[in-house]
């Protein structure tokens, strides 16, 4: 896929691969997005580098925590919003998140068009 200079650049981090393709099958049918799914298993610097617009992260991951991609994310790169889409809806890690810097929260089970609204909301003011 061709990344435009004016896309807005997408990093999907989950490791179930029907979550990742759903997403990117859904975000990529809007003008001017680009998006990457990985499963949270690369080396961080290959997370790290890539630059993204907008972050979709879940919670749980097979070989780390997203809780830790997120700090790292965060401590890199502070101004990208970071969405938080997870099985683990609940106030201990809605504010654990919040705390390392989360920006949104999403329920993974029925959450979809929500955080496909914020991400398109936020592409139109930035």
């Amino acid at each position: 896929m061709d990344i435009l200079v004016n896309d807005m650049k997408i990093l999907i981090v989950d490791d179930s691969a029907m979550i990742r393709e759903r997403l990117i099958r859904m975000l990529s049918s809007f003008d001017g997005v680009s998006v990457l799914g990985l499963t949270g298993d690369e080396d961080w610097e290959i997370i790290g580098g890539l630059n993204p617009d907008f972050v979709v992260l879940d919670i749980k991951l097979n070989k780390r925590s997203g809780i830790d991609i997120l700090k790292n994310l965060k401590r890199r790169c502070p101004c990208v919003p970071v969405a938080m889409l997870t099985n683990y809806y609940d106030n201990y890690y809605i504010e654990k998140c919040r705390e390392f810097g989360a920006d949104y929260f999403f329920d993974k089970s029925h959450d979809f068009d929500e955080l496909a609204n914020t991400i398109i909301d936020y592409k139109k003011m930035n």
